[in-house]
């Protein structure tokens, strides 16, 4: 504990460093700032979810066990103009397993088109857009944001007004289960700038149908909108940053069931590196 005391206080007393790429401060909620052209920046995220699975697959009575568990993402973003920002991402899943064993298996790929209606600043409210191709191992989607900012002094403020449009095995069959989900995830969030190395902040997120799909009340409760709050980190070291966060689950604390698709608690980290 005491080294990590020190190793904090270090970070915090650093002196302001040079701004390079687009570091997100909130680990869910993008910015309005975009990179510059020509620049390039690699984002490593990893999401990690607390959940139950049986203890033995084949042992009813071993009970349940914890384990996590994670998606990970690498993204590679372009600066095609001042105000124009591709990305692409590759995914991976671990899924856990009976026993607490995960299986882990590529996803799929992401491709994305960041911009912004101007400088940050020069608007009331700062104002950009976010769209985003998901071509998944079986699924489809389209996503669409509008990404709001206003700074006041050293703090900030940032919204995700965030919807998506997925369809489940979209190469199939109606009669092989296709169908078409309205999903929203919407973000918003505070961070203050004790130094511009540091900035603590808090943020919220939510994911879901606001009419649930599914045929059990578990398949239900799984598609309803899922709603987390919790505290925050980002340290911004010149071509280097990372953000972290971990979000309590608002909707339920109780211990979840074998199958349900969420946890008491969310981890988020994103480590950025500018190019």
């Amino acid at each position: 504990m005491k080294w990590t005391a020190l190793l904090a206080a270090g970070f915090v007393s650093l002196g302001p460093v040079a701004a390079h790429a687009t570091p997100r401060s909130l680990p869910f909620t993008y910015p309005n700032e975009t990179l510059s052209k020509g620049e390039v920046e690699v984002e490593l995220y990893t999401d990690a979810n607390t959940v139950r699975v049986p203890a033995n697959a084949t042992d009813a009575t071993a009970g349940n066990i914890w384990t996590p568990e994670y998606r990970l993402q690498t993204e590679i973003e372009y600066g095609l103009s001042d105000r124009f920002e591709l990305g692409f991402y590759q995914v991976f899943q671990a899924t856990p397993q009976a026993g607490g064993d995960n299986s882990l298996k590529f996803d799929g790929l992401k491709w994305r088109l960041r911009t912004r209606l101007a400088q940050p600043g020069e608007l009331p409210v700062d104002i950009g857009f976010y769209f985003e191709l998901e071509t998944m191992h079986d699924e489809l989607s389209f996503e669409a944001k509008v990404n709001l900012q206003r700074r006041f002094g050293n703090l900030r403020w940032m919204a995700n007004l965030w919807a998506e449009e997925t369809i489940t095995r979209p190469l199939d069959t109606a009669a092989h289960g296709r169908s078409a989900h309205f999903i929203v995830n919407p973000t918003t969030g505070i961070t203050y700038e004790v130094t511009p190395t540091f900035q603590p902040g808090i943020e919220y997120w939510a994911r879901g149908q606001i009419a649930p799909s599914g045929i059990t009340d578990q398949e239900r409760n799984n598609t309803a909108v899922h709603h987390f709050v919790g505290p925050t980190i980002h340290l911004n070291l010149n071509r280097f940053w990372w953000s972290v966060g971990a979000y309590l689950h608002l909707n339920s604390q109780s211990t979840p069931a074998p199958g349900d698709a969420y946890g008491p608690v969310w981890f988020r980290s994103v480590i950025g590196l500018d190019l």
